[in-house]
């Protein structure tokens, strides 16, 4: 008897090719997704590139217009009146007015710097203390200038009667890249003592500055004051004593006058 042929069933190819559109889909979909994140991160990359241009055009119209204000300061900072209707109070206000304005449009080191000068030269001792202090908190790194504020700031409160601050603020000026301006700490600390009559103090220094500081410009002005000083010592060591007087009576006698005897016998 022939066998009965089987009819072929096909297994769930339906199912096989939902899964397949299934997998395309997904495929497409991640590719999508994929898609987007790229585009947003390269809306970012544009945006922060944009930014970038937008941000140097701006610090370079910032920084002309600053070193135009700074240019325009330092002439006029520089500069002698000429013009009788401005006085030198009226100059310094100007320049102060102009380095003011450039530090708003970008702060430097040097217009903070002679910021501060202009109040010094204005006698306003105290704003000056404030600008140089501020200077020394912004621009610590600024080793080229930062002598120069030290001097100014210890000259200031030295103005002020503010001495021990002054001596302090030496002292760290004594101690900038390594030491190298200590000749000049030095220098200032022994014509403060001068002038303030602490004589033994400043000769101290004077002599400190030409031990620790030979070939410094300050070491023939500390070598004048110290042999003028020793000169003056050996003046004095040299000079001759006062003779003293010649006692003619004992204490308690009473010596008589010489015409009154002669009377008495006569």
């Amino acid at each position: 008897m022939p066998k009965a042929i089987k009819k072929r069933i096909v297994k769930s190819k339906t199912v096989k090719e939902e899964k397949v559109k299934s997998a395309a889909l997904q495929a497409l979909d991640a590719l999508k997704q994929r898609q987007k994140h790229a585009i947003i991160a390269a809306s970012a990359v544009i945006g922060i590139v944009i930014l970038y241009i937008v941000f140097s055009l701006y610090s370079s119209s910032m920084a002309k217009k600053a070193y135009a204000l700074e240019t325009e300061a330092y002439d006029l900072y520089y500069s002698e009146i000429t013009d009788e209707s401005i006085s030198g109070a009226g100059k310094w206000q100007k320049a102060i007015d102009l380095f003011k304005k450039s530090l708003d449009a970008r702060a430097t080191p040097t217009a903070a710097f002679y910021l501060g000068n202009c109040y010094f030269n204005m006698a306003d001792y105290e704003t000056a203390i404030k600008e140089y202090t501020s200077f020394i908190n912004k621009f610590s790194q600024e080793t080229g200038i930062l002598p120069l504020v030290y001097q100014k700031l210890s000259s200031s409160f030295f103005k002020t009667g503010q001495n021990e601050k002054a001596l302090e603020t030496l002292g760290k000026l004594a101690k900038i890249e390594n030491g190298i301006f200590g000749d000049s700490a030095l220098i200032l600390e022994a014509r403060h003592f001068a002038a303030s009559g602490e004589k033994e103090k400043a000769m101290g220094k004077y002599r400190e500055l030409i031990i620790n500081f030979p070939a410094s410009m300050w070491t023939a002005e500390a070598n004048s004051k110290v042999t003028a000083d020793e000169t003056a010592k050996s003046k004095e060591t040299a000079k001759p004593k006062e003779a003293a007087p010649v006692i003619t009576e004992l204490p308690g006698e009473k010596t008589e006058n010489p015409a009154a005897v002669e009377k008495q016998k006569d």
